[in-house]
């Protein structure tokens, strides 16, 4: 399964691409064109052409708005205190340790190398000498690693609750200054309806922004939470794994 790991390069290349896209003069004129109707005065707009009057960088929003979702259930699959630190792995693999049955607790963690807890093992094992601490240093650092790479994964949800209000500000601001510019051009009769027209659809920016950064921010604070409580079982864990695997 690809990881967000895998996922946020790829993401920001299309980010780029999109945001490039959108600000095309081109797209920009028609995402903004006022609809009027034929005197000449706005009209209600659905809410497809609403988003739509967002310009470009509503396409970027768009998609932060499923790169965040495809974060968030990819989280909620893997960041899983029973599939990443089981206690029942943990204390069969204990109980091998203990009695010097070294053989069975490596096909045992090869079984379930999907755990945090059977790769910290198997590193210890597989780095285990009676003359110096390889093996305490081999499982320090995979525990290091795994646990990094679990705040690492969650960290692409808090850039998206950085940058998707600032993506709405930039294009509500984008958006004031064109409705600014076409009102001038327009007869006195309606230049303040459209002048209010105009800056309620750049308002829709800075509303979807903080909508894509509101449920990611509530999901981070939960992952959050997850991870920690993984952090301090597996520090736990592991300092009993390093003295079962060292006694001599």
């Amino acid at each position: 399964m690809m990881n967000s790991r895998n996922i946020f390069p790829m993401g920001v290349f299309v980010f780029l691409s999109l945001l490039i896209y959108g600000s095309h003069p081109a797209y920009a004129q028609v995402s903004n064109a006022l609809p009027l109707g034929p005197d000449q005065m706005p009209v209600q707009m659905t809410l497809w052409q609403t988003l739509k009057a967002g310009g470009g960088v509503m396409v970027v929003i768009g998609f932060l708005s499923v790169l965040a979702v495809a974060i968030i259930i990819y989280d909620l699959m893997m960041l899983n205190v029973n599939k990443l630190a089981p206690q029942g792995l943990f204390d069969n693999v204990m109980g091998k340790l203990e009695s010097r049955d070294f053989g069975a607790a490596k096909t045992l963690c090869r079984k379930e190398y999907n755990t945090i807890i059977a790769k910290i093992v198997l590193a210890g094992l597989d780095r285990r000498t009676p003359l110096d601490d390889s093996a305490r240093e081999a499982m320090e650092n995979t525990a290091r690693i795994e646990l990094t790479n679990l705040w690492q994964n969650i960290s692409y949800l808090s850039d998206i609750v950085a940058v998707a209000p600032l993506l709405g500000l930039l294009g509500t601001v984008l958006g004031m200054i064109q409705a600014f510019h076409a009102v001038p051009l327009q007869s006195a009769s309606i230049k303040t309806t459209l002048l209010a027209a105009g800056i309620s659809k750049a308002m829709v920016c800075t509303a979807s922004g903080l909508i894509v950064a509101i449920p990611a921010l509530i999901a981070y604070s939960y992952f959050r939470g997850q991870v920690q409580q993984v952090t301090n079982i597996i520090e736990m864990y592991s300092t009993d794994i390093i003295k079962a695997i060292q006694n001599r």
